[in-house]
């Protein structure tokens, strides 16, 4: 399009299209998330946005330098009232699809954390 054809005032670099009636789309959002639970089936985390019950969703699994992606379903949603002005929800995930190498990153952080602390008393 050259400069002779554009509206007065418009300084738009390339032409526009008008959409008439309803275009779908969709909205991606990246936000840390605080871990309470793990499993090879699931996650307990929380978010400071409810998710929808049965959505599914794309995770980033990062571990000792290691990022896999994951798929997982809603399965349970929880308000948690905080001290703060904002208030945060615990999101019960189940894993759909999980990469081996995200099993075996999700294996050793588990047992991890199974261990007792260096210089802690077992009985």
């Amino acid at each position: 399009m050259d400069g002779s054809r554009r509206r007065l005032g418009d300084r738009r670099g390339r032409p526009r299209f008008e959409i008439v009636g309803q275009l779908w789309g969709a909205l991606e959002s990246i936000e840390p998330l605080h871990l309470h639970d793990l499993s090879r089936g699931g996650a307990l985390l929380e978010a400071r946005m409810p998710l929808q019950p049965d959505s599914v969703h794309r995770l980033r699994f990062s571990y000792a330098g290691q990022v896999a992606d994951l798929q997982a379903r809603v399965r349970h949603v929880t308000a948690r009232p905080t001290s703060t002005a904002h208030d945060s929800f615990l999101v019960g995930l189940e894993f759909l699809s999980v990469p081996p190498g995200a099993l075996e990153q999700i294996d050793r952080l588990v047992a991890a954390n199974l261990e007792p602390p260096l210089g802690a008393e077992t009985r």
